[in-house]
């Protein structure tokens, strides 16, 4: 009897452990398949969308369990080199491929799929104790190129860049100077967080940034960083009206500089990167954009019910 009793307990124990084996192995399955809802995948984004982009990505993985997002801050020329190179299924930049980089992905037989998510803007960050509250876009592009002592008579202004290869730093370049060069005025750092503590502490610097670092008044970050820098309003002419860079005057484009925030994919269709990208554009990653202060691409249609009943 005791004998029969033991082999019993052996049987279950073996039974047990095959069940648990089998149910590890299940998860590993799951976890690792690449699916919109789960597997693994390296997001580059340009660091200037970093508090927006980890947002998104926090609320998905909170939802999708199963889904490994590998956030990999960068600027906008490695994040469509990574795209390129196969580094990365998929990436957050603020402008969509150019037709030549839409040719050399055809060229190796990849067709990216682009979704536009929500708007941005450059933004214009200077110490407290500067001079001006205003720039203008002919103001600018003296800058760009170096006539520095036209802005404030006899000051040297300096124009400080969040980082050489960000889209903001392309973007001015090609919009305000597309055939001149920069100018020893103007000069590089390595994030946004440098270039805030760099202008904070110079009267005659002005910084140039992605808006998304600065549009969220409630985010503990940005709140830090205003309290150290302002923002410069921004008008096309000398005599325009010159407008600050929010919610309101990025959708309506009022403010000279805007853009777009983009989700470029070369994954599948049916695969973790798919997932990523209708989530960002659906619903609710659509109203995250809203709540932090950025124009959503699409806002839900909100349908109220009037009752016309008079009171009694």
């Amino acid at each position: 009897m005791a004998y029969r009793i033991k082999f019993m307990k052996l049987i279950f124990i073996a039974v047990l452990s095959s069940m648990l084996l089998f149910s590890c192995g299940m998860q590993d399955d799951i976890t690792r398949k690449d699916t919109p809802t789960s597997g693994k995948v390296n997001l580059f984004y340009d660091e200037g969308l970093t508090l927006h982009i980890k947002n998104q990505i926090y609320t998905f993985q909170t939802t999708y369990k199963n889904a490994d997002i590998v956030l990999r801050p960068s600027d906008e020329r490695e994040c469509i080199e990574a795209l390129y190179n196969d580094s990365s299924k998929i990436i957050a930049i603020s402008r969509p491929l150019t037709e030549k980089e839409l040719q050399q992905f055809a060229a190796k037989n990849i067709f990216p799929q682009t979704s536009t998510v929500a708007g941005d803007a450059i933004a214009f960050i200077v110490s407290k104790e500067f001079a001006d509250s205003t720039i203008s876009l002919p103001e600018l592009a003296e800058l760009l190129k170096g006539n520095d002592s036209t802005f404030i008579k006899g000051k040297r202004i300096g124009l400080v860049f969040d980082n050489p290869n960000s889209g903001s730093t392309r973007q001015l370049k090609d919009s305000l100077i597309p055939k001149n060069m920069f100018g020893a005025n103007c000069k590089a750092l390595n994030n946004t967080t440098e270039l805030v503590n760099a202008v904070s502490c110079n009267p005659l610097t002005i910084g140039v940034c992605d808006y998304a670092w600065l549009s969220d008044k409630d985010d503990n970050t940005t709140k830090e960083f205003l309290k150290k820098v302002k923002i410069l309003a921004v008008s096309k002419t000398n005599q325009d009206r010159a407008y600050m860079p929010d919610q309101s005057n990025i959708a309506t484009k009022e403010y000279p500089l805007c853009r777009t925030i983009c989700i470029i994919r070369r994954s599948a269709e049916f695969s973790l990167g798919k997932g990523i990208e209708t989530f960002i554009a659906g619903e609710k990653g659509q109203l995250m954009f809203l709540k932090q202060g950025l124009p959503p691409d699409r806002q839900e249609e909100r349908l109220i019910e009037v009752d016309m009943t008079p009171l009694k």
